[in-house]
Order: structure tokens, then C-alpha cells, then sequence
């Protein structure tokens, strides 16, 4: 599914898969956005095809979060030559492949082949992707190392940006804003009345005061158009802040 003029949606519920995986088409590579379950590997690499993408390689794997639903396939992608990229809190995750079912009160285990991040990530820094430029906000709470990355997309053919803009955004008049918010928050148009679900909290580094704490401060952070969450659905509805503060409410009656 294509969403914006260079962002697809590869992988995730529409294709029987959990968790989303985002690609960035740029002119000589691809970069994903997280890379969904082990099994994820193949619809991936089926739906780059079917998007005319399939000899382009995917030289970037930038993760939300180190979950196995989210970096499921970084080891598989990395052998393929990918730089993996994943926040300083999440990066043994990696090393791990995930953590064991006697970490976690819900007693089952989340393992994946694990890997050798190649960049580790810090709060603010910036990851550039041939022409794009993502920066990186570290909101912890779902897990240590879990981020938000916001990225300014050009905008030909496509409505142009309104609204207020993120801090420290440099959005130029005809682009408009992205956010990729892995499982801090999820945008679902079919979940109930306010369309967002809250993150699971069975990770055993969950922290719901950090998880607050990084609430409050996307409310007053970030203003974008397009939300792309590690769940649910994209946001194309303009107001993305509109959307945060639903979450931050959501959060605050149910997760106190």
C-alpha cells in the first residue's frame, strides 16, 4: 500500500503479519522502518516487488523498538547488507534476540535471531537516507530505547502541509511532516470511538511513569500530518496532534 509520495506500508495486519513495516523508496535504495516478525521476511520482499522496488536493495533497517515484532527480521536484512540502526536502551535487545518468557509476567518468550546493531541511535540524533533525513526523539516507557523518528516529505502531487509544526522542524513550505511512532502509541481507524491503542506493557523494561513522562512531551513536541504507528492504520487526517493528546488522554485514564 503506497501512502505518501515515497512511503509504502510492506508488511503487517493487512498482510497476516504482526507488526508494520514502512519503506522509504529513495533513488538507489530503500530504507525500512522496523522489519516485523521472522516470518516477515518474505511478504516484505514480495510487496517491494509488487511496488516495482524489488531490485532496489534496502540499505537501511531503522528500529522503534527492539521487540520481536518490530526487528524480527534485522539479522535477515542485515546479512543482505542493511546498517541497522536501533536507540542505545533497545541495542542489547539485539545482541539478545529478545528476552526470555521467565522476564515477562505474561510467561511466554519473544525471541528472534539476534544481531549486532551497526549504529546505535541517541536522542535527536539524525539519520540521513540518501535525499531524507529522519530525526530521532527517544520517548522511553514501552521500552528504554523505544523512539519516535520524524521525517519532512516532499509533498508533489500531494495536499500541502498545515498546522504548526514540530519543534526543531525544518519543514519547507511544499512538504509536510511524518512521524513514525512504532508502539508507544497506534493509530486504528477500526478501534473503538477514539481510533488509538495503547502499548503493551508485558516488556520487562515497560515503565509507565517514563511512558507518561514521554506523553506529555510528544503533546507539546509534535504536530504532524501523517502519524505511521508500529499498529493500526496510517493517519492522513492533517492533525496528528490531535491524535497524540487522544493517546496521552487514553493513557492517563487507563494506564495510571
Amino acid at each position: 500500500m503506497q501512502i505518501t509520495q515515497s512511503i509504502y506500508i510492506v508488511s503487517g495486519s493487512e498482510y497476516d503479519q504482526l507488526g508494520n513495516v514502512y519503506a522509504i523508496r529513495g533513488k538507489h535504495g530503500i530504507a525500512l522502518i522496523d522489519s516485523g516478525e521472522e516470518t516477515a521476511a518474505p511478504v516484505i520482499e514480495a510487496s517491494l516487488e509488487r511496488w516495482g522496488m524489488g531490485d532496489l536493495p534496502v540499505t537501511h533497517l531503522l528500529l522503534t523498538h527492539g521487540h520481536m515484532d518490530h526487528a524480527g527480521c534485522a539479522a535477515y536484512f542485515q546479512r543482505k547488507g542493511a546498517l541497522i540502526y536501533v536507540h542505545e536502551g533497545d541495542a542489547h535487545l539485539l545482541r539478545e534476540g529478545g528476552f526470555p518468557e521467565d522476564t515477562t509476567p505474561y510467561g511466554e518468550g519473544y525471541i528472534y535471531p539476534p544481531c549486532e546493531p551497526d549504529v546505535i541511535l541517541h536522542d535527536r540524533d539524525v539519520v540521513e537516507f540518501e535525499d531524507f533525513r529522519l530525526k530521532v526523539w527517544s520517548l522511553p516507557g514501552h521500552t528504554d530505547g523505544s523512539v519516535f523518528y520524524l521525517m519532512q516529505e516532499r509533498c508533489d502531487g500531494f495536499p500541502k502541509a498545515y498546522g504548526r509544526g514540530s519543534a526543531d522542524s525544518a519543514a519547507p513550505s511544499d512538504g509536510y511532516e511524518v512521524l513514525f511512532t512504532g508502539d508507544t502509541f497506534s493509530y486504528d481507524r477500526d478501534c473503538g470511538e477514539d481510533h488509538i491503542l495503547l502499548c503493551w506493557k508485558g516488556s520487562p523494561d515497560y515503565d509507565a511513569a517514563k511512558l507518561r513522562k514521554s506523553f506529555e512531551y510528544a503533546c507539546q513536541t509534535f504536530y504532524p500530518e501523517v502519524i505511521l504507528s508500529g499498529h493500526g492504520t496510517p493517519y492522513l487526517g492533517g492533525d496528528g496532534n490531535a491524535v497524540i493528546r487522544a493517546a496521552a488522554r487514553k493513557f492517563l485514564n487507563e494506564y495510571r
